[in-house]
């Protein structure tokens, strides 16, 4: 009892001292960020969910809804990794994606439900995009516009250079529905 009081305390005493100087280690939980700066610039570790404004640097998270407003740097999440901002240059690996921004870098999920990856590469089961997507790469990949899909199923409006699956959909396709392969007319 008296070890993890001890190991608590210092967690604390440490959070107070990393909160005064830009932040670079932070542990999350619900209801718990220690230190309380809203912005890390280094580590941050989440145990079921972390909420931040910045996360600049290496998200981990065990079994965690880890969310942020602006992601950069690399992720490792076992669970939900939600960017309500921008992700600039970032990679994350997790069982979800949930991104509202633009992002940059690579995305790689289970699911991926992104609304403006324009400039990332995005690899999961599933890729869902609102917007326009750089390259998918997965087994449904469903875009409003994608520069390149390749998938067992690939479903965008316009395509920028090609699709290669199993079933390709594209209305600006040389034809709307075709197997195996189809490519942009202009």
């Amino acid at each position: 009892m008296k070890a993890r009081n001890l190991i608590l305390a210092s967690l604390l005493l440490f959070g107070g001292v990393a909160a005064q100087a830009e932040t670079p280690f932070q542990f999350a939980a619900p209801n718990l960020r220690a230190p309380s700066d809203p912005e890390v610039n280094g580590i941050r570790f989440s145990v079921l969910h972390g909420d931040n404004a910045r996360m600049s640097g290496v998200d981990f998270g065990l079994l965690s809804m880890s969310e942020t407003h602006h992601m950069s740097g690399v992720g490792f999440i076992g669970g939900v990794h939600r960017v309500h901002g921008n992700m600039d240059g970032g990679v994350v690996f997790s069982l979800v994606n949930l991104h509202s921004g633009y992002d940059s870098g690579l995305n790689h999920a289970f699911i991926n439900l992104l609304e403006h990856p324009n400039r990332a590469l995005n690899i999961a089961f599933i890729n869902l995009s609102g917007g326009h997507s750089m390259i998918e790469l997965g087994g449904i990949n469903v875009s409003g516009s994608s520069g390149a899909q390749i998938g067992f199923v690939n479903v965008t409006e316009r395509i920028k250079t090609f699709q290669f699956g199993f079933l390709n959909v594209a209305e600006n396709g040389f034809l709307p529905i075709f197997p195996v392969f189809n490519f942009a007319v202009k």
